[in-house]
């Protein structure tokens, strides 16, 4: 399980630079450069998103803790730390500081193998 280090301050699983999901999802099939990954798991944090909406953020951060580790379920086949669509990098950093979508992140340990 690869040590996660996560930028995306906009994703409502992000506490701190921590994923608040025990696995995430790294798309980018045909990926051959970092910027051609993305995190699916990415959701957007609403901000100012009035009363129902701080329930529901409340809610999801406590259902699971934040941890510095997550298992990777990686589609970037091409990436040398993908093994059976596993991520065996020791650790990863998944970035994209204003992402509103999927698309606005990446896998920056992508390596082509």
């Amino acid at each position: 399980m690869p040590e996660l280090k996560c930028t995306v301050q906009t994703c409502v699983h992000n506490n701190q630079f921590l994923c608040s999901l025990d696995s995430i999802k790294v798309g980018g099939e045909n990926a051959r450069n970092p910027q051609e990954t993305c995190c699916d798991s990415f959701q957007e944090r609403k901000e100012g998103g009035g009363y129902m909406n701080s329930m529901q953020n409340s809610m999801h951060s406590s259902m699971h803790a934040a941890s510095d580790c997550a298992c990777v379920d990686c589609k970037a086949t091409q990436c040398m730390y993908n093994e059976n669509c596993e991520c065996h990098a020791g650790k990863i950093s998944v970035e994209g500081g204003s992402a509103s979508d999927s698309s606005g992140t990446e896998c920056a340990t992508f390596k082509c193998s």
